[in-house]
C-alpha cells in the first residue's frame, strides 16, 4: 500500500501535535563546555516557560521521559533527577489547556503507585494527564495501570519495532512509532487500526503519531549549520543518534508542509517533535509549523475542552476491550 493509492479525507480530522521536552534537563558534561556554564542548564523557570510556549500552541502535550534530569551527573556537581510524575503535577498547577505526559515506570514502581501518581497529576490539572510507558514494559503491569487511569489518564506508548505495536494497539490510546519514510508510517498506522478492531475497540481509539528531531532554521543551509554546531558541542553525530525518528532538518514551513503531506496521505494522525534546540526548535514550531498548519485548515487555533482526551478526541475511555483480558 502506497501514498499514490491510499488518501484519506481530512475534513473532519484534525493533526495531533504533541512535544517532548525530557530534553529540558541538562546535557551530559563534554571537555569543550567549562562547568560553570551549566549553572543555567536546568531551572523551574526555564521549563515553565517552554510549557507556556507549548500552551500557547495548543500543542495537544508535553511529554516528560524519566530521564528527565534536575543537574548534569558529573563529578564536583550535585547529581539529581527530577521525577517525571513531580514534575508533571507542579505544572498542571499553573498551566491550562495543554497535556502533561508522565513517564513511570511500572517495572520501576508498583502499578498501583503509577495510578495513584497519575490520577494526582489529573486532579492538579484538571484531566490533562497522560501516561508515557516504553512499549517494551511487561503487558500484565501496563494492563494493570490502564485499567486504573483509563478515565483520567491516556496511554501513550513509544513502540520501536512489530511486536510492540501489536501489543500496544490493543490497550493504547497513542503509539509513539518510529517511521522514517511515509510508506512505513502508513503500514504501522493501518496495522494499528486494525489491532485495535480486532480487540474490539474503534480503529480510532488508537492514533499513532510519528516521532520527529527536529532542527529547523530560518533556511535550509542554517538548520545544516545548526547540525554541525551540534555534533561539534556534543563531539558525536547528533542526529545519527536519533536515527530511529523522522529526522527534519530544514525549515518550520518544510516541516508543516511534510506533516500536512503525511496527514492527508493517511499515514498518520500526528506527530511527537524533539527539538533539538529548546529555544530554536520550540519558537520554530510554535510560532512556525502550528501557523501553516492552522492556515491551511489542519490545526486548532483553541483547546477543544479542559482535558486531553478532549484535545486528542479520544472517547471517555478508549480501553473497553481490556474488560476481557
Amino acid at each position: 500500500m502506497t501514498s499514490s493509492t491510499t488518501r484519506t479525507s481530512t475534513t473532519d480530522r484534525q493533526i495531533h501535535l504533541g512535544i517532548d521536552l525530557t530534553s529540558a534537563g541538562a546535557r551530559r558534561v563534554t571537555s569543550r563546555v567549562p562547568v560553570a556554564s551549566f549553572a543555567s542548564a536546568f531551572d523551574a523557570e526555564r521549563l515553565a516557560d517552554l510549557v507556556a510556549a507549548a500552551q500557547r500552541g495548543t500543542l495537544d502535550f508535553v511529554a516528560i521521559d524519566d530521564t528527565f534530569r534536575l543537574q548534569p551527573e558529573t563529578v564536583g556537581l550535585l547529581r539529581g533527577r527530577l521525577d517525571a510524575a513531580v514534575v508533571a503535577s507542579r505544572l498542571g498547577k499553573t498551566t491550562r489547556g495543554v497535556g502533561l505526559v508522565a513517564t513511570i515506570s511500572p517495572e520501576a514502581t508498583d502499578p498501583e503507585h503509577v495510578a495513584t501518581a497519575l490520577q494526582t497529576i489529573s486532579r492538579v490539572s484538571g484531566g490533562r494527564a497522560g501516561w508515557q510507558v516504553d512499549g517494551s514494559a511487561p503487558d500484565r503491569a501496563v494492563t494493570a495501570v490502564t485499567r486504573a487511569v483509563s478515565s483520567v489518564a491516556p496511554t501513550v506508548v513509544r513502540v520501536r519495532t512489530d511486536a510492540q505495536l501489536e501489543r500496544a494497539a490493543r490497550h493504547a490510546d497513542v503509539l509513539r512509532i518510529a517511521a522514517t519514510d511515509l510508506d512505513s508510517a502508513l503500514e504501522q498506522r493501518r496495522r494499528a487500526r486494525t489491532i485495535a478492531v480486532e480487540a474490539g475497540r474503534s480503529a480510532d481509539d488508537v492514533l499513532a503519531l510519528v516521532d520527529v528531531y527536529a532542527v529547523t532554521g530560518p533556511d535550509a543551509e542554517s538548520a545544516q549549520a545548526r547540525v554541525e554546531l551540534l555534533d561539534a558541542f556534543e563531539g558525536t553525530d547528533v542526529v545519527a543518534q536519533h536515527s530511529d525518528s523522522l529526522i527534519h532538518v530544514g525549515t518550520p514551513l518544510d516541516l508543516a508542509e511534510l506533516a500536512e503531506a503525511w496527514f492527508a496521505a493517511g499515514a498518520v494522525d500526528g506527530f511527537v517533535v524533539t527539538p533539538s534546540s529548546l529555544v530554536a526548535d520550540v519558537a520554530g514550531l510554535v510560532d512556525g509549523v502550528v501557523p501553516a498548519l492552522r492556515a491551511s485548515g489542519l490545526f486548532r487555533r483553541e483547546y477543544p475542552g479542559a482535558t486531553l482526551r478532549e484535545s486528542l478526541a479520544l472517547t471517555p475511555s478508549g480501553v473497553e476491550a481490556l474488560a476481557g483480558v
